[in-house]
């Protein structure tokens, strides 16, 4: 990469502090290399998106920002831009490291995910299609099924929150792009997700989801290239885990209800 003018550097970082201050509330003369920027910082789930979104409407694309703590981090991944994407090549297999519980048979035990999420945290778009924030975070058919809803704003939070969900519990899955991971909906409109079964429920204010990971067969740290399709029923220890979740959720919901 050539070396860019002095002049022209100092210009794009304060106009990257400029972009980052609302969000990580700092005043934008007072981010540092130091200063912290990742999920710790913000608000939300949905805001770190949302800055990120915003920097990428302002030409500033930043690939795996999810694992970026600092602005000093963030510096060094916009000028190493092309390495990173030459490094994070999908043509690679994928080291998952599953934080399921092995079992005496060979399988993983399910991991249960939780999410919940601030309806009014998303970001409000004249056109959906076109929103940097929702062409980085939702496919295109994700985006088509929640225009067509009677709130599309608690469709794509609910999606949020459970893309949220199947990250926490499978870490590996931070590793991709949230457009990437494509949530469907069967005929009566329930959530599915390879690998997975989904939960999403809302009310006029916040949305929560749990997604419980199916056993997988194999070892931990093992290298696959694709996750173990869904299975179609529940063992009981994933049952169990499933109403411990729906009850966890539901408490949540009370909770932000009262608040």
């Amino acid at each position: 990469m050539p070396k860019l003018p002095e002049r022209f550097l100092k210009v794009m970082e304060d106009k990257i502090k400029n972009i980052l201050s609302p969000f990580v509330r700092v005043p934008a003369e007072q981010i540092t290399y130091e200063t912290v920027i990742d999920r710790t910082s913000v608000s939300s789930s949905i805001t770190l998106h949302r800055m990120y979104a915003k920097l990428a409407e302002e030409g500033i694309a930043v690939p795996d920002y999810w694992n970026i703590k600092t602005y000093g981090r963030l510096l060094e991944r916009i000028n190493h831009n092309g390495d990173v994407n030459a490094a994070s090549s999908t043509e690679h297999p994928v080291t998952i490291n599953f934080t399921n519980i092995p079992t005496g048979n060979g399988t993983l035990a399910p991991a249960v995910g939780i999410d919940i999420e601030d309806i009014d945290a998303m970001p409000r778009a004249t056109d959906f299609r076109e929103d940097e924030f929702y062409k980085m975070n939702f496919s295109p058919n994700e985006i088509a099924y929640c225009i067509l809803q009677p709130q599309p704003y608690a469709s794509f939070a609910g999606l949020f929150a459970a893309k949220e969900a199947i990250v926490k519990a499978n870490n590996s899955n931070r590793n991709k792009p949230f457009n990437s991971i494509v949530i469907d909906h069967d005929q009566e409109g329930k959530p599915g997700y390879p690998g997975f079964n989904l939960s999403v429920s809302h009310t006029n204010k916040v949305v929560v989801a749990v997604a419980l990971q199916m056993g997988v067969a194999g070892s931990v740290n093992k290298t696959v290239t694709q996750v173990a399709p869904q299975q179609s029923g529940l063992t009981g220890t994933a049952r169990l885990l499933m109403i411990i979740s729906v009850l966890i959720s539901l408490t949540a919901l009370v909770i932000a209800l009262l608040k």
